[in-house]
């Protein structure tokens, strides 16, 4: 018997697939050769065809005991052994069969497909560098490698491996593609092509490498020839993936933007259910201003790849517009940029008009930001800023901003433009105040770059070099630039350096920092980034600088967008071309900022009007800058010596604001502003003699003047002896300042005159206790001999800060309604858990003409409701928001009672402050209430604080039982809060001490 021609007899058939004979034959030859090596590893391998894996594995390990390096069977039962899901030992198979035969490929590409199948990445890399130290020239493992070394963003790597390939196989079109993939990632586009040009020189049907050429021309903007590489591509085939959108994206770069809306058409036509194609037409629609076709196309870009940063949003329906939200909430969330979420953050308002509540959801940078904004929109008590994040509240629907003109069918001529929609608070704009200091120059902001990781940022951004040349080459007006860029690449420091532009990258910790210095700029100079959104939302001057494509905002061939008010947009007329576009920019700078040292009366007043509107947003040191250049250039004015005055006593340098005010009056004797200026500063600073001799001034401003009586009584104002004579005194302004200054008429009755009051009706009740005769305002009889306006009477009275009646409590409560209310206090309280008892108030009404300055938001007071005390809310007006925070602590067992709907009157106001131990206050007429009660008070002033209060005191002459709390920066409440809180921890641990 011939074995050996029989064992090749049988490995025929088995190698024909003739498996059952092969198999009975095989065991055949085994019976009379049962160590015959060959036929046992055949035998093993039928075995793993026919999925008989444990007779596999026998036969495999019979002939490994036999011959231990025989490399068939080291690898196949590695096949096996990875088949019965034993993977650990067979990679150490195929290890094996690789030690006896370190060239075998076969053992290595297994061995790494079983890696990658259980995630052991790192691993396969290693094993992959390993197998090229024995098989450089081996296509397809480099493939495996740099595909993973892609993977990883380890580009250099993966091109030295893909070089090293070519050095052996110089004729390998396959790896000359590869390697211009890779120059792509390394954006070097221009090797790149030449890559590709080689491996279809090699081949010249090579249509993915005609493809790939194409989007190399792309990123170098050549776009006629990246058309004529697609166009090839798709001759040698028709199905090659992406290449009909790449297409249709030359033809746009090429602004043959209906052959791109055709091409675009075609692609959808041959597949309906391309939604890359679908969403980039959406996008080129919108552009061209087809918002009816646009937006619904572009809600094919959730089916490429889902964006919102709350996808677990997706699981809930989403509005469609046609459901009504009347008593619905809905949450708005983000899907893409900062810059996408500024813009579209506007449709929160317009929601808010008919759904009952909007969460808006942003990124933590725009929190703060986007938190400030939505408290200044008269939609604020129906909108919530979320950060992303956060647990989400219940809600009835969800929209993605993006969505949102969908749904609502946004057009050209119904973009919710809201003017200025964004605000930066107090506290960051004080701050950046001090960093940057007087204004001597205009400031002009400039970012000129974006992040390199946006899909377009080689069109939409610029080099500081080009941008500098065109500066150093044209500039002619002398202004200051500022970056408002958090990230500033190395190369661009020294160019900052030679514009000498200050640089503030360190100070930018959130789109809040960055919009308050950009209120401190006179204009903002942008690429397509966020910052230019910001700015505009702010109502900044803002210059934006768009590539020859733009993205679909900002339209085509206009210079303004309908979207923001206060845009110009400068634009490229060719294709990273910005030389031209510098240079328009440069021009225009040149024509707004020169003109400011010219002089003229046009000229003055524009700059006195943007100076108020400085001091009018709290940019102080700005105005005063503008006001000593205006003085500089001798255009003196009364006007600008009276606002040079505002100025500078909102700065506190207060003798040289009384001296502007007596320049400005010396002027114009007919002047009022200077005079009611000068008069509240030196009340301010307890000069009472000539504040309040100029206090009366007030009487020919129209916001007292409608306030003013025409009795046609005589008006005394201290000349004349009151002794027998009857006087009538009414009050005027607020409820707190008839408060306040109603102790005075003790001193009419000192005076031996007889004394009649009127009030408002809010105050009837409360007055019933003074030494008077009170009435509802024009209810008096008018037989009297004299009248006097109630804050006339400090003049009349020659009242000083030494003179100051201020014997407390003098307003009085009678004894049944204290007692009721006492009653009531008590029911809220256990007998066998008393705590303090303390009287709140945050916010005026928004009526004030200074409540945005005096009343606190709630989400900062609410760190005083946190401590371990009873809380009476003694407002009357309570935004909803604030009930919402309230309603949220009660249901964490804080202990706040509110009490609106029991106070019918002042009186009832006052009855109940009487039954608590401590009042803590806004500037409000409940402030003066508990003041004139002698109630424990601490009262929260803002920086700038009514003139009542003085300056720089924490006590009061007027109130000896409150203490004064001030803001120590412009809207920085943190300070006042926390002397406050310090004080109610006192006041409970003094109470627990005596206690135990």
């Amino acid at each position: 018997m011939n074995i050996a021609c029989d064992f090749n007899s049988i490995l025929q058939q088995h190698q024909a697939g003739q498996l059952q004979e092969a198999l009975s034959a095989y065991l055949a030859l085994l019976e009379s050769s049962p160590n015959h090596v060959d036929a046992l590893v055949s035998l093993a391998t039928l075995y793993l065809q026919l999925g008989k894996l444990d007779e596999s594995a026998q036969y495999f390990e019979k002939a490994l005991a036999l011959q231990p390096s025989k490399l068939l069977a080291l690898h196949n039962y590695g096949l096996c052994l990875k088949q019965q899901k034993l993977f650990d030992r067979a990679i150490a198979q195929f290890d094996l069969a690789i030690s006896v035969n370190p060239q075998y490929e076969l053992a290595y590409k297994n061995k790494f497909a079983l890696l990658a199948s259980m995630g052991r990445h790192e691993e396969r890399i290693v094993g992959l560098r390993h197998a090229l130290v024995h098989l450089p020239g081996s296509l397809e493992l480099t493939l495996l490698l740099v595909a993973s070394l892609r993977a990883l963003k380890q580009h250099d790597e993966a091109l030295t491996y893909i070089e090293n390939l070519l050095r052996i196989k110089p004729d390998s079109e396959i790896a000359y593609n590869l390697r211009g993939n890779i120059l792509l990632d390394l954006d070097r586009a221009q090797e790149a092509v030449f890559s590709y040009q080689q491996a279809i020189q090699l081949q010249h049907t090579y249509a993915k490498a005609h493809g790939n050429l194409g989007i190399a021309y792309l990123s170098l903007a050549k776009y006629n020839e990246a058309l004529t590489s697609f166009d090839r591509a798709l001759e040698l085939d028709p199905n090659l993936v992406g290449m009909p959108n790449n297409r249709a994206n030359a033809l746009q770069n090429l602004h043959r933007f209906d052959e791109a809306i055709a091409a675009y058409d075609e692609i959808l036509i041959q597949a309906p259910h391309d939604f890359v194609a679908a969403a980039n037409k959406g996008m080129l629609c919108l552009l061209l201003g087809r918002f009816a076709e646009g937006w619904p196309l572009y809600e094919a870009r959730w089916h490429n790849t889902a964006m919102s940063i709350h996808k677990e949003l997706s699981a809930y329906p989403v509005w469609d517009g046609t459901e009504s939200l009347n008593g619905k909430t809905i949450i708005l969330h983000p899907e893409q940029g900062y810059g996408d979420t500024i813009q579209f953050s506007r449709y929160a308002r317009v929601l808010a008009k008919s759904a009952e509540k909007v969460y808006l959801v942003v990124n933590q940078p725009l929190f703060r930001l986007m938190q400030t904004s939505v408290s200044h929109w008269p939609e604020c008590e129906r909108i919530e800023v979320i950060s992303a994040g956060d647990q989400v509240p219940a809600f009835h629907y969800q929209l993605p901003l993006l969505t949102a003109p969908c749904v609502l069918k946004t057009d050209l001529n119904n973009i919710p433009n809201f003017g200025t929609y964004l605000y930066c608070d107090d506290e960051s704009r004080a701050k950046w105040s001090q960093i940057l200091g007087p204004r001597l120059r205009p400031r002009i902001g400039i970012v000129w770059s974006g992040s390199d990781k946006h899909s377009n940022d080689k069109n939409r951004s610029l080099s500081l070099a080009e941008l500098a040349s065109v500066l150093s080459a044209e500039l002619a007006c002398d202004v200051e630039f500022h970056s408002l860029q958090k990230e500033i690449k190395s190369a661009d420091l020294s160019t900052m350096a030679m514009l000498s532009m200050r640089g503030h990258s360190k100070d930018l910790q959130n789109f809040s920092d960055t919009a308050a210095l950009i209120m401190h700029m006179d204009l903002v100079v942008s690429v397509d980034t966020s910052v230019a959104h910001l700015a505009a939302g702010l109502g900044m001057p803002t210059w934006i600088l768009l590539p020859h494509v733009p993205d679909f905002r900002w339209l085509l061939e206009r210079s303004d967008s309908p979207w923001y008010d206060c845009v110009r947009l400068f634009r490229q007329t060719q294709a990273r071309d910005w030389s031209p576009v510098l240079q328009k920019v440069v021009r225009a700078c040149n024509a707004q900022f020169q003109t400011h040292a010219v002089v003229g009366k046009e000229n003055l007043l524009s700059r006195m009007n943007y100076a108020n509107q400085l001091i009018s947003s709290g940019r102080w040191h700005e105005a005063e800058a503008i006001f000593r250049q205006e003085f500089d250039a001798q255009r003196v004015s009364a006007k600008l010596y009276n606002n040079w005055g505002v100025v500078l006593q909102k700065l506190r340098r207060f003798d040289e604001a009384l001296a502007a005010f007596d320049v400005s009056m010396q002027m114009d004797s007919d002047y009022v502003s200077p005079r009611l200026n000068k008069s509240v500063c030196l009340l301010s600073l307890g000069r009472f003699d000539e504040g309040w001799r100029l206090y009366e001034w007030r009487w020919k401003n129209a916001q007292w003047d409608s306030s003013r009586r025409n009795l046609g009584l005589p008006l005394w104002l201290g000349q004349e002896s009151l002794a027998g004579k009857k006087i009538l005194v009414y009050a005027e302004q607020g409820l707190g300042d008839s408060i306040q200054f109603c102790r005075l008429l003790r001193n009419l009755l000192d005076l031996k005159a007889v004394v009649s009051l009127e009030v408002p009706k809010a105050l009837l009740a409360l007055f019933r206790c003074l030494p008077v005769a009170v009435y509802e305002n024009g209810t008096a009889r008018q037989d009297y001999d004299y009248q006097c306006p109630l804050l006339s009477l400090p003049l009349a009275l020659k009242l000083g800060t030494d003179n100051i009646p201020h014997e407390v409590p003098y307003l009085r409560i009678e004894q049944e309604l204290q007692t009721r209310w006492l009653e009531k206090v008590c029911a809220y309280q256990t007998p066998l858990q008393t705590r303090k008892k303390i009287g709140v108030v945050w916010a005026g009404s928004s009526r004030h003409h200074n409540d945005a300055q005096r009343s606190l938001p709630f989400s900062m007071f609410a760190k005083v409701l946190q401590n371990d005390a009873d809380f009476f809310i003694l407002q009357k007006d309570i935004k909803h928001a604030d009930r919402v925070g309230l309603s949220l602590m009660q249901s964490f067992g804080k202990r706040i009672f509110i009490m609106e709907d029991e106070l019918q009157d002042l009186i009832d106001t006052a009855a109940l402050i009487n039954c608590l131990d401590l009042i803590v206050s806004v500037d409000t007429s409940v402030a003066h209430l508990a003041g004139a009660l002698a109630k424990p008070l601490c009262i929260l002033l803002p920086y700038e604080a009514d003139f009542r209060w003085l300056q720089d005191r924490s006590d009061s002459p007027w109130y000896p039982t409150a203490n004064l709390y001030r803001q120590q920066v412009v809207g920085d409440w943190s300070t006042p809060l926390n002397l406050v809180n310090a004080r109610i921890h006192r006041l409970i641990f003094d109470d627990q001490s005596q206690v135990s």
